[in-house]
């Protein structure tokens, strides 16, 4: 089917229907002029006149009228299936912002299983630290790690964090590390900087003080400002990182990274992850079954860390 002339018919119809160029362009967006241009140049294509512009108001031929009903159930029905075709779009949409080191080290590696499930999903994420209002819609979910929300926001919660030191298993023996350590001389450290707003999050001199490690040696080191970066710098054998057990985790169960000090010098934050909606949001089916999923996931991950850490701790 070969369809032509369609703006000069939208024209068309817009006219008929408002009985004037100027309320036309009104509704369409466009100058009155654009308006007769386009209804001129459906004229020319048709070899006819559609109005007679001889008085001061322009009135439709009767040929014009004739297909006005025609034209203006076209044009309801091509805007139904628009509107059909947005539907099906926002029924198979999750959209979800979450913190850039969360999603690349614990969110990431499980995402492939919900989209075993679910391949028709689309699945939109923004990896970044800001904090997005969920009540513009631009987002169905948010996790996030801090306090409990405020305002019209549902949550849930998934679970706490833990600090402690990890290193790669060649640099723990390379530099004797071990659960009786109390000593980093000569050890590098990889410091995180600007890691949260967390009152409870401790820098490598805080987390010395508390576990009685000499304080001359917890300041030397390289210092970055991604967590990604400073556990890649870790994980190939650079230093020793104090960041999340969260966001190590993944490399932990690897074997890439390790625990020297075992996990009993581990530190509880006071910010948890949460996972966040607009209150009295409607779901689609997809965006429950998502839900699901994740605490899904979230309950083996709390169950997988207990054993974790019990068989890392003396």
């Amino acid at each position: 089917m070969r369809l032509t002339h369609l703006n000069a018919l939208r024209a068309l119809e817009a006219t008929l229907r408002h009985g004037s160029f100027t309320a036309a362009a009104d509704e369409l967006g466009i100058t009155p002029a654009a308006v007769g241009q386009r209804v001129r140049a459906l004229e020319n294509y048709l070899g006819k006149a559609l109005f007679d512009r001889s008085g001061i108001n322009i009135l439709p031929a009767d040929e014009a009228r004739r297909v006005e009903a025609t034209l203006t159930n076209g044009f309801t029905t091509i805007a139904s299936a628009l509107e059909q075709l947005k539907l099906d779009g926002a029924n198979k949409r999750i959209a979800l912002t979450l913190p850039a080191s969360f999603a690349e080290n614990w969110f990431t590696p499980l995402i492939s299983d919900f989209y075993q499930q679910h391949e028709e999903v689309d699945l939109r994420l923004d990896a970044s630290n800001r904090d997005v209002d969920l009540l513009t819609g631009e987002f169905d979910f948010a996790i996030r790690y801090g306090r409990p929300a405020e305002g019209p926001i549902q949550e849930i919660d998934l679970f706490g964090d833990f600090i402690l030191p990890v290193c790669s298993p060649e640099f723990a023996t390379t530099h004797r590390l071990t659960t009786k350590t109390r000593s980093l001389k000569d050890v590098p450290l990889i410091h995180l900087l600007g890691r949260t707003g967390d009152p409870d999050w401790l820098s490598f001199e805080d987390w010395g003080k508390k576990y009685e490690f000499d304080p001359s040696y917890l300041t030397q080191g390289v210092s970055y400002s991604r967590i990604s970066s400073g556990l890649r710098s870790a994980i190939t054998g650079q230093g020793l990182v104090l960041c999340g057990l969260t966001e190590a985790y993944n490399e932990i169960v690897a074997g890439r990274l390790v625990m020297p000090f075992g996990s009993q010098l581990r530190h509880q934050t006071s910010y948890r992850y949460r996972l966040l909606w607009v209150e009295g949001k409607e779901m689609t089916s997809l965006q429950n079954h998502f839900i699901d999923w994740l605490l899904e996931k979230v309950s083996d991950f709390r169950r997988n860390l207990k054993n974790l850490i019990e068989a890392n701790s003396e």
